[in-house]
């Protein structure tokens, strides 16, 4: 047992040495790899044997290694079972901390967002939103910021379910919406100015997963007048915060699906 637990952590050794060759001219050689886990050449091939097989690791015409496509694989399944909340919930403590007002986490399906996290701040005025509370998407700022990624598709969806005036403000027409959806995809953050309800502003950013589609939406919510009041230091601090989930989802900046 303890071979085998040695010789799998060596294998796990060359595992990091081939990886840090990313971006490089040229893989780990074998002596490389020999220096890096202290033994001989042929007890790296040996090593190296399963992982080839298993496609982890590659080698390319000039002999040396590289990460293989099976990599991709594992990668997959960590994403796909890596924790929206857990990876969020630093991010929405730092905007109610630093806004005094409330964080929300929500994901969308079906015209409607679901608030799936919630972190208050210290205004003595927050909003009554409980997790597992839903809206409409046509009328929140986290709903337009996911809607505005999610492709024309899903929004006949959302027209088709009906747009009600919650408030004076509401967008209810459906060529206004897809014109207002445009600009929020160009500058990448939407604004709910009293138009889901009355005296509460909202500003919200898209985050987007590993395959560029988008996963949720960060946003802030508070009393209009003080939401109005900051309105460009809470967009910068909830566009950042939605950058940096994506980034722990891992998004690479720039690449959208919708």
């Amino acid at each position: 047992m303890r071979n085998n637990s040695s010789s799998l952590r060596r294998a796990l050794t060359l595992l990091d040495l081939i990886a840090a060759t990313a971006g490089r001219d040229q893989g780990a050689n074998l002596g490389e790899l020999a220096a890096g886990i202290e033994s001989t050449k042929s007890t790296v091939l040996r090593l190296l044997a399963p992982l080839v097989e298993a496609q982890l690791v590659r080698q390319d015409t000039d002999g040396t290694y590289r990460m293989g496509m099976g990599i991709l694989g594992l990668a997959g399944a960590y994403l796909a079972d890596l924790d929206i909340r857990t990876a969020a919930q630093p991010v929405l403590r730092e905007l109610a901390d630093a806004t005094g007002q409330t964080a929300h986490l929500l994901v969308y399906s079906e015209g409607r967002v679901t608030y799936v996290d919630k972190v208050t701040g210290n205004s003595p005025i927050q909003m009554a939103s409980r997790i597992g509370d839903t809206g409409t998407a046509y009328s929140t700022a986290s709903g337009k910021a996911m809607l505005a990624f999610l492709g024309e598709e899903e929004v006949r969806n959302v027209v088709a379910l009906g747009m009600p005036a919650k408030t004076p403000a509401t967008i209810t027409d459906a060529q206004r919406l897809r014109d207002h959806l445009a600009v929020v995809r160009e500058r990448g953050y939407a604004y709910d100015d009293l138009e889901n309800e009355d005296g509460i502003r909202c500003v919200a950013a898209p985050v987007f997963n590993h395959t560029g589609a988008v996963a949720c939406a960060v946003s802030v919510s508070g009393p209009a007048e003080a939401v109005a009041a900051n309105r460009q230091k809470y967009t910068d601090l909830v566009v950042e915060g939605a950058q940096r989930i994506s980034a722990q989802l891992g998004h690479r900046g720039g690449d959208r699906n919708p």
